[in-house]
């Protein structure tokens, strides 16, 4: 494994600045939590699930944060809606899942609203005496808009619009058409850690060359990250191999990266499912009789691309062209704040959300998809899955695995009365400090 130079030194006080924001507590107790609920949750655009949910008229997606669970439907072809789930009568929960419906039925007393929110039967309306306002019958629309495939919901009607509040993500990512990407497969799980210490697990590099042991042996990489605004990235400085436009050198001289590159995105494959299409393990496997041993990484995976994009393209699936400086900018790693984690690239995503879990800090509901570019007539319906076993390699893979373990252990050391706080590296974990620094700016209510 190549040993990278270590740069130009950094004052140690640099990084007890980004620490700064950082509060143990915030990991584990209840107060901080209540703080999240009353002061984080409803002022932000959060994801609330894929267009392609709402494929038809009626099709309805709920999702829910804390006390809040909120519908979100196809009322139109043209348009999507969202409202609170709950009944205008007695405040029932309406619905829950997903599906297909014609109307919200209140299973306490038989109210009903239709897809657009307006209400369309009282039982026994006639002892109202006329006293019921149609109007004011109609459920609470709450506001939505979308960007690359996702559905986004606020609660607060004062949130910059959603493209506004995204900044510099739409910048970067918008030529990789991720609106054009379909669910290939949906995995979720219930966590024994804060959401925050999850969500922090994918939102930085420096773990990598230690807890992926096995990508590790296909090349190492030294990371670097910086601050979009609210939100945050990460990508390689350097890197033994990289795909899809990073600059890239080798481990070692002499290194057949040609082979190399095939057992790396077989790895992908078979122990994590992502950051790969289909087309990638036989242009891989073709590459080595079109160029020679010595081929440089970027020769490598330039002709990877070229091959995967045409065979690809054979099935009807076309990739965007992006330029070098294009996919510089696209990086390997985005946190959209506050609870959305993607791993973008031309022809697949890996998407990661974290979510609390009721009123009960020490645990999280945490999400897992790949979402990957199809032909136009690819319809396909994709199920979520749950499973909370974090050793079940059979059904979760090696890398998944070794974060959720990382996790857990996590926030049982973040409680120890031996641990003062993080000390966070002030090149590759930049997103963790700036995670820690807007959290504590809508908790203060700024």
């Amino acid at each position: 494994m190549a040993d990278f130079d270590r740069g130009e030194t950094i004052p140690p006080e640099v990084s007890t600045i980004l620490s700064a924001h950082v509060v143990k507590q915030a990991y584990y107790e209840p107060e901080w939590l209540k703080k999240e609920y009353a002061a984080l949750w409803p002022r932000v655009w959060q994801v609330a699930c894929r267009v392609e949910e709402l494929d038809h008229v009626g099709s309805y997606v709920t999702y829910d944060i804390g006390d809040e669970s909120v519908i979100v439907v196809r009322s139109s072809p043209e348009r999507i809606r969202a409202f609170y789930n709950v009944c205008q009568h007695r405040g029932r929960r309406l619905i829950e899942g997903s599906g297909t419906t014609p109307n919200f039925a209140c299973k306490f007393h038989g109210w009903r609203w239709n897809i657009n929110g307006e209400n369309e039967h009282v039982t026994q309306v006639e002892d109202w005496h006329g006293a019921l306002d149609g109007d004011d019958l109609c459920l609470n629309e709450v506001r939505l808009d979308t960007w690359g495939g996702w559905v986004f919901v606020t609660f607060e009607p004062d949130v910059a619009p959603l493209r506004e509040y995204l900044g510099g993500v739409v910048d970067a990512l918008d030529p990789l058409k991720l609106d054009e990407m379909r669910y290939r497969w949906r995995k979720w799980l219930v966590v024994n850690c804060n959401w925050k210490v999850a969500l922090e697990a994918f939102n930085e590099g420096y773990h990598v060359n230690v807890t992926h042991p096995g990508v590790v042996k296909f090349g190492a990489s030294l990371f670097g990250s910086r601050e979009v605004g609210i939100h945050s990235m990460f990508d390689t400085r350097a890197s033994t191999m990289r795909a899809e436009g990073t600059s890239v050198k080798a481990a070692d001289t002499g290194v057949d990266v040609r082979k190399m590159a095939s057992g790396f995105y077989t790895y992908q494959r078979d122990e994590l499912g992502s950051l790969i299409s289909e087309s990638m393990i036989p242009a891989a496997q073709a590459v080595p009789a079109l160029l020679p041993e010595d081929a440089t990484p970027e020769q490598v995976f330039g002709k990877i691309v070229e091959l995967s994009m045409a065979l690809d393209a054979q099935k009807g699936i076309e990739w965007p062209v992006l330029t070098p400086e294009q996919y510089q900018q696209v990086g390997i790693d985005w946190h959209f704040f506050p609870n959305t984690v993607i791993l973008p690239m031309a022809s697949n995503c890996l998407v990661y959300r974290a979510r609390p879990l009721g009123d009960d800090p020490d645990k999280c509901i945490f999400e897992v998809s790949h979402i990957e570019r199809v032909a136009k007539e690819d319809v396909r319906k994709v199920v979520p899955q749950r499973n909370d076993d974090i050793y079940d390699r059979a059904f979760w893979g090696e890398i998944l695995l070794q974060d959720f373990q990382q996790m857990e252990a996590t926030h049982k050391g973040i409680k120890s009365k031996g641990y003062r706080g993080p000390r966070l590296n002030p090149e590759q974990e930049k997103p963790v400090a700036n995670f820690h620094r807007v959290y504590h700016e809508y908790l203060s209510g700024d």
